[in-house]
């Protein structure tokens, strides 16, 4: 994939600001070695108040811990997914509070690479009173027409979810110029900058790679170019989980740089 950033390779530091969704979460991926760049896949089911257990799906064999917060000492779960099928469903030490954030790890055990997202805590199951409500006079039944559309609206905005960058995503064309962007697990992520569909630059190659991601829809890139010691950062705002937009910190899109392209505003496309 071609390059998230600013700086290294005539890219443009970008960045992106969100707002935390029900049952979704923030991921962050890391690189076990120099040459490897293996971080475990999860999905997380959504958490109730009324939950006793965090249920979901990872890389096989993946250790599963579930925290209060990002650095606690203690975890309010742990288990392991299944060998076979990746399944995990492992028991909560006590009952979670609404709109309370849980950090959710899978981690390799042989590498330590972890891969993490932050779910927020919905509130139990609401049936009965809206039944109750629809049951009495018709303005009471339009004011609960109205929520409903509300919660559609928010269901609607988290309806995608992206676990990894991992693949191929290529750019839009401006000015003649295109990008192509791989993000790799073995290779790390290697950027490439073509004129009328003629490769001409490789703008940063096997570079060692972390995503933090600050919403489920708006993530940070942190790497390290191969040979170099500075850190580079990017960030990026999906509009769907095989599109996004490069952008600054404050999520807003922007225009930049590409080795020798002219400044445009960049969107990728997962090929």
């Amino acid at each position: 994939m071609k390059k998230f950033m600013v700086a290294l390779t005539g890219l443009v530091t970008l960045a992106t600001v969100g707002a935390t969704v029900p049952a979704t979460a923030v991921t962050t991926a890391h690189a076990a070695t120099k040459s490897t760049y293996v971080s475990p896949s999860l999905k997380v089911n959504a958490i109730y108040t009324t939950s006793t257990k965090v249920a979901g799906t990872a890389t096989k064999g993946s250790k599963i811990t579930v925290k209060a917060t990002k650095n606690a000492k203690t975890n309010l779960a742990s288990g392991t997914a299944s060998k076979t099928t990746g399944k995990y469903s492992i028991k909560l030490s006590k009952k979670l509070k609404k709109n309370a954030n849980v950090y959710v790890y899978a981690t390799n055990s042989k590498t330590k690479a972890y891969f993490y997202r932050i779910i927020r805590v919905q509130a139990a199951s609401t049936k009965a009173a809206t039944t109750k409500s629809t049951s009495t006079k018709k303005t009471t039944t339009k004011k609960t027409t109205t929520k409903k559309s509300t919660t559609s609206s928010k269901t609607s905005a988290a309806s995608f979810s992206v676990k990894t960058p991992t693949g191929t995503w290529t750019s839009n064309t401006a000015n003649k110029y295109s990008q192509k962007w791989v993000f790799s697990q073995k290779t790390g992520l290697n950027e490439y900058l073509y004129k009328n569909g003629k490769k001409v630059k490789t703008l940063v190659s096997y570079a060692k790679y972390s995503v933090s991601a600050k919403t489920p829809t708006f993530w940070k890139i942190t790497y390290t170019p191969k040979g170099s010691k500075t850190k580079q950062t990017m960030y990026l705002r999906f509009t769907s989980a095989k599109k996004f937009k490069v952008v600054n910190s404050k999520n807003q899109v922007i225009s930049t740089k590409a080795g020798v392209a002219p400044a445009a505003k960049w969107a990728f496309t997962k090929a």
